[in-house]
């Protein structure tokens, strides 16, 4: 019986994988950049790609909740068209067989054009779990592709006690925080707080991707 269901299971893989090398030949031909969302595991990638999009992708905090890559199409302010996908959150030591068998989701990030790094503010330990990303991306050959990081849940940082608008949050957390690099938003993704400037920083990063071309 086991050995059925993981025959199964890779032929699952196997077939998600064809379907995706055909969409990505499908989208090449558009021409369209690629802006691939990634992470540690409950980082807030779905939450921050139903935000940006619109779209209804299942969100759970649990490990691997995105298991087939979502992409939606979205209009930058400069109504430039990009396609956001969402990939599977990394962790610690990721097994072997783990990266065989999501593999279908990482080739996306070869295809990107530019990588949107969602941290977890919050995280006692974001620091550490930012330098797993950046090894596992490092695995795949991806340490040099264009990056931005969304410092994510600033809404968890603030006292309750207070009514804060996008404005004073954003201004608060970036005060108590050390420099925000260039390349760096403070956002909430469930507030939908400080999507603006992230749009905008997407906007200038493919723009500087392009002129290196």
């Amino acid at each position: 019986v086991i050995r059925r269901r993981i025959h199964r299971l890779k032929a699952q893989i196997d077939d998600i994988r064809k379907h995706r090398q055909l969409y990505r030949q499908q989208r090449r031909k558009t021409g369209i950049p690629i802006v691939a969302i990634v992470g540690y595991t409950n980082a807030g990638k779905s939450t921050l790609l139903n935000a940006l999009s619109h779209a209804d992708v299942f969100v759970e905090d649990k490990l691997f909740a995105t298991l087939d890559p979502t992409t939606r199409r979205l209009a930058l302010p400069d109504r430039r068209v990009v396609l956001l996908t969402d990939t599977v959150g990394f962790i610690r030591k990721l097994p072997p067989t783990i990266v065989t068998a999501f593999k279908a989701t990482l080739e996306e990030l070869a295809e990107a054009s530019v990588l949107l790094h969602v941290v977890d503010l919050t995280c006692h330990n974001a620091a550490e779990q930012c330098q797993i990303v950046e090894d596992i991306l490092a695995d795949l050959n991806l340490r040099d592709k264009p990056r931005i990081t969304a410092l994510n849940k600033i809404d968890s940082l603030l006292d309750d006690s207070q009514s804060w608008s996008e404005e004073t949050a954003l201004n608060y957390v970036s005060d108590q925080s050390e420099a925000v690099e260039k390349n760096t938003a403070l956002i909430s993704a469930t507030k939908r707080w400080g999507l603006t400037k992230l749009l905008e920083l997407i906007s200038r990063t493919l723009s500087q991707t392009a002129s290196l071309v």
